[in-house]
């Protein structure tokens, strides 16, 4: 399925990738003859059928090439995270290391601006495997040029892809996801959005992540769909040529994280957009992380009035354990709002709903709504357990538990060791509910500490401190940890806040963990919160830092740290 555009590769559709002077369309017959000219390159590194290709590439275009030049050898593509996750050098090659000593590549495609970083871990590493630097724009050798047909189809459990977590809760772990999982994801994903051939897809996730690579470019890419593709830091700096490819070109389809559509409703003014029409967008899909209502309505309220349906803003749920998707609400159908009486939820308690309200077109603020995910998709089931894996009824609090024909077959770990899931599917460490079959994410449990036997969840008191005035400019992030017999909520802020805003956010810290948890907040420079390639908050991973060390630059401004933690 995935490779049947590469019999007949289309010269009128293909991808427009976002360049310093505009828009530049690229066939897929373009595409399609760099798709061979990849293999070539692979097959005369020496890699051979069932190999790992680590993709390590800054361009979108090599990217793509080189990913579907993989598969289309016969290969298992293996993308990875570029710097822009990682801040520090050192850091990112570390991550790299990591990453080649659980892959064991064959070959590594890189390019001419990450090319050094590669090298160094790979020298860290020591995987024996091929650097090839890539320069698709020189022409093709008579051999790279060749035409060739795709290798034979492999079966559905053989290896499609070597998919890694984005590390919010530590090292990042390579899932092994088979064509039959792929297939069945894409799909899904198809079905789910009553995808048609006169559909347009716009994106500007990284391409090395789940729901950028799979939802963003192989689902497009394999049902012969128009593309328009930006990269993070081009959406970054012009929020409004993103939203052009729907109010001026038509664009039908997309899928971002909350963060995207907040940001857009900061950076974009209503002039800007005053001749825009979005009549033609009918799905905007939320995942990857908390949806924030209030940064959602605000997002509705400027593109509202220029045709945008609010029934387009539809949640979702997936990680890259079950390839991508796991659940969806359906286009057209708006999302749901519900706001639960306590925000300390203990597993098996029956959720209360306090109120309910609609995305977008709410203006909701405050801890305790939850935006409905929707249903799960096509082959896909969903339950919610209690501690000993037993399912809970409808509206019970408990884990998030995933089975069906899009989940991966396990996780591949350093050594080569194989960790399969279990016979009874993915106990996924995120904690939810359901009401009358939709499920609800409240977070994640290893994120989470315990008060009087319920939960209360960092993305909670992550969001009633966003609430706090002068919080506009100031970006956090919280992390529970356990030292010397007590427990600490760690505020970390980038640059400076005012003193009540710290006086108000300590005593909010107090009050919803009812004073199980000393307040301690540290501040560091802008960028200093680490961050997944999905820009969620790496909340476990910074108190480990805190508390194994080196020194840190986090500096202390209001509390007591315990002697042994790491701050400056």
């Amino acid at each position: 399925m995935l490779l049947d555009w590469l019999a007949d590769p289309s010269t009128d559709r293909g991808l427009r990738l976002r360049g310093t002077d505009g828009w530049h369309f690229h066939s897929y017959r373009d595409l399609a003859a760099d798709v061979h000219r990849v293999s070539a390159t692979l097959r005369a590194a020496g890699a051979e059928r069932g190999d790992v290709v680590s993709l390590v590439l800054a361009d979108p275009w090599t990217f793509i090439a080189s990913f579907w030049g993989t598969i289309a050898a016969g290969m298992i593509p293996s993308p990875l995270a570029t710097p822009l996750a990682f801040r520090k050098a050192d850091r990112y090659i570390a991550h790299l290391a990591s990453v080649f000593g659980v892959a064991r590549p064959a070959v590594v495609l890189t390019d001419a601006v990450l090319g050094e970083q590669v090298d160094a871990g790979a020298a860290r590493s020591g995987i024996p495997g091929t650097i090839r630097r890539l320069d698709l724009t020189r022409p093709a050798d008579p051999a790279e040029a060749a035409f060739e047909a795709p290798a034979a189809p492999v079966g559905p459990d053989e290896l499609a892809l070597l998919q890694f977590t984005s590390g919010s809760t530590g090292t990042p772990k390579g899932v092994r996801v088979t064509w039959s999982a792929l297939n069945a994801n894409v799909r899904a994903i198809r079905d789910w959005l009553g995808w048609t051939d006169q559909d347009t897809f716009a994106s500007w996730l990284p391409l090395y992540h789940d729901m950028g690579l799979i939802g963003g470019m192989i689902t497009p890419i394999a049902s012969g769909t128009d593309l328009w593709l930006m990269t993070p830091d081009q959406f970054i700096r012009s929020p409004l040529t993103w939203l052009e490819c729907f109010g001026r070109h038509g664009v039908t389809l997309t899928t971002a994280p909350s963060f995207g559509y907040a940001y857009t409703a900061r950076r974009v003014t209503p002039a800007e957009i005053a001749d825009f029409d979005f009549s033609a967008w009918r799905v905007a899909i939320l995942g990857a992380e908390r949806i924030e209502p209030a940064a959602i309505s605000d997002f509705y309220h400027l593109a509202g009035p220029r045709n945008f349906d609010a029934g387009a803003l539809i949640g979702a749920y997936g990680l890259a354990e079950v390839t991508l998707a796991a659940t969806g609400v359906r286009p057209g159908a708006g999302s749901r709002l519900v706001r639960t009486k306590s925000t300390a939820l203990s597993v098996g308690e029956e959720v209360v709903v306090a109120e309910t309200a609609r995305l977008g077109l709410d203006a909701v603020r405050g801890a305790g709504w939850m935006t409905g995910c929707g249903t799960a998709l096509d082959g896909l089931s969903v339950a919610v357990i209690d501690d000993d894996g037993q399912p809970l009824p409808d509206g019970a609090f408990g884990e998030i538990r995933l089975t069906g024909s899009s989940l991966a077959h396990g996780y591949l770990l350093a050594g080569g060791e194989l960790a399969p899931f279990g016979p009874d599917g993915l106990r996924t460490g995120d904690s939810g509910f359901q009401l009358a079959g939709e499920l609800y994410v409240v977070g994640r449990i290893g994120e989470s500490m315990k008060v009087r036997g319920a939960s209360v969840h960092a993305e909670d008191l992550e969001v009633e401190l966003a609430e706090l005035p002068d919080l506009a400019k100031v970006r956090c992030a919280v992390a529970f940890g356990f030292l010397d017999a007590a427990h600490y909520a760690v505020v970390f802020v980038e640059e400076d806040v005012t003193p009540q805003w710290l006086t108000a956010a300590t005593e909010r810290v107090r009050t919803l963990t009812a004073g199980a948890a000393e307040p301690l907040v540290l501040r560091g420079r802008r960028g200093a919160i680490a961050r997944t390639s999905s820009g969620k908050p790496r909340r476990r991973v910074m108190w480990t830092e805190l508390v194994k060390g080196p020194e840190t630059d986090w500096a202390v401004l209001h509390g007591e740290p315990p002697a042994g933690l790491h701050t400056a």
